[in-house]
């Protein structure tokens, strides 16, 4: 830790994880109706200045999908009304080669906040998705929603088991090799209205999520937030299990 913030540090992950929440907390509304939080996004910037704060960043943050569980559950919490949709994208870029002798003074994070457009359900084509390696719910889904979280278990849960994440594509917990590589927290696809496209971004899993796509393996990056647009017809693989994505 004070190799990635220096020694005495009072900038911790845990006193950076406060101050994102306090900014988070602070654009709930309070009016007649209760409390309300009137967006339906929220993008968090991490903007390590080294590669040592980047690794404690993608520890602290990213993995298991633990800053975006401690918002929802902060937002719960509150019993402020939120979008049932909610989109929490957590960014992270690469660090390759900082000047660690000339300190950014920029600061280590950065929020943007999305208002809800009403128009959006409108817009969002209905995709198939077919199960062909691996076992699910169900062997195969049609689903019309702007994201689409996928992982092992219908529910996830933490430590004192409190639900973070609900899972739409979601693997069966039943030991078997090709389920067990996929991560409870692992990927999410999402449709992009200005592109009128379908992108997926791997959300930091073990086994990490390629696309095949005409013979050819394209690569998922994990914690990537601008993600990877999707065809249909594409077979996306999330560790061994792979579904086929189709536009209906």
């Amino acid at each position: 830790m004070e190799n990635a913030f220096g020694h005495g540090s009072t900038r911790t992950p845990l006193e950076i994880r406060r101050e994102i929440l306090e900014q988070v907390e602070s654009r709930i509304v309070v009016d007649i109706g209760g409390k309300t939080f009137p967006f339906a996004k929220i993008v968090i910037r991490l903007q390590p200045v080294t590669e040592a704060q980047c690794d404690v960043f993608e520890t602290a943050f990213i993995q298991d999908g633990s800053l975006e569980a401690d918002m929802r559950r902060m937002l719960k919490d509150s019993q402020a009304r939120y979008p049932d949709d909610l989109q929490v994208v957590v960014e992270l870029p690469v660090v390759s080669a900082p000047d660690e002798s000339q300190p950014s003074p920029r600061p280590l994070f950065q929020l943007e906040f999305v208002k809800a457009d009403p128009k959006r359900d409108r817009e969002v084509p209905e995709v198939k998705v077919v199960i062909t390696k691996g076992a699910a719910e169900q062997p195969e889904y049609r689903l019309k929603k702007e994201r689409i979280l996928v992982g092992r278990l219908p529910e996830v849960l933490d430590r004192e088991g409190r639900l973070v994440r609900k899972n739409d594509l979601a693997f069966l917990d039943n030991g078997d090799d090709i389920n067990s590589s996929i991560g409870r927290i692992h990927a999410r696809i999402w449709f992009d209205c200005e592109s009128h496209e379908f992108l997926i971004m791997d959300e930091v899993s073990r086994y990490g999520t390629r696309i095949i796509r005409d013979g050819r393996s394209i690569e998922v990056p994990g914690g990537n937030a601008r993600g990877v647009r999707l065809r249909t017809g594409d077979e996306i693989y999330f560790g061994q299990a792979c579904i086929r994505f189709e536009l209906s």
